[in-house]
């Protein structure tokens, strides 16, 4: 008992050893770190210091809470490969789904949350506030609506206006949706109209009442 209680205790001395000698020894160091590709977050300008590295030393979170500061990033997931000394690094970012106009003018892409992703040519949803980061979830709701027109509509329509907090589509006829989360609502009634052939001969529609449509035969201003 006492022989195998020895044995033990040695076996477990050496391990310490061993551990403790290759985690501050030069040789279990990082060989290859693989950089899953991406389209906004520079990784690679981050890792400068993980290759080389005392791989059983490697403290991973400084990198993933940088890159988690980029509001496009979602999510990091990184890897540590022993076997092969490598580090895997997975970047997940955000989809650019529609693109909307600022009030200042500038256009960007922008993901299911508002979040700006990048520059965009044009945009048929403009006159968005923004919010921090990014546009309220109204505005790209409101620009999912459009692209859901039929090509008619958003050829008579291919612009709305939300500077103003309601949407205006200076169009033919002119049109006032109201507020800019009823957006998606009052276009599907706008489309009814369309197909119903109810909207030639006016010059003005007016939906932002509930369960009212106003029509008139002159501008805005008659």
């Amino acid at each position: 008992m006492i022989r195998a209680f020895r044995s033990f205790l040695v076996f477990a001395l050496l391990s310490l050893f061993c551990l403790i000698f290759l985690r501050w020894s030069g040789l279990l160091k990082v060989q290859e770190v693989k950089i899953y590709p991406t389209r906004y977050v520079a990784v690679d300008k981050l890792t400068g210091r993980i290759l080389g590295a005392n791989i059983l030393r490697l403290d991973l979170k400084p990198l993933c809470e940088a890159i988690l500061r980029d509001p496009r990033v979602l999510h990091v997931v990184t890897r540590i490969d022993f076997f092969h000394l490598r580090v895997e690094i997975d970047v997940r970012e955000r989809y650019a789904l529609v693109p909307v106009g600022l009030i200042s003018g500038e256009k960007f892409w922008v993901d299911r949350d508002g979040v700006i992703l990048e520059l965009a040519e044009e945009a048929h949803v403009v006159g968005a506030k923004a919010q921090g980061e990014g546009v309220g979830r109204e505005v790209v709701e409101a620009a999912l609506a459009w692209e859901r027109l039929p090509r008619a509509l958003r050829e008579r329509y291919p612009v709305l206006d939300l500077s103003s907090g309601e949407a205006v589509a200076p169009g033919a006829p002119a049109l006032l949706l109201g507020a800019i989360c009823q957006v998606p609502e009052k276009l599907g009634i706008l489309t009814t109209l369309w197909q119903e052939g109810l909207l030639e001969g006016y010059g003005f529609v007016d939906l932002r009442l509930r369960d009212l449509v106003i029509l008139k035969r002159g501008g805005l201003g008659r």
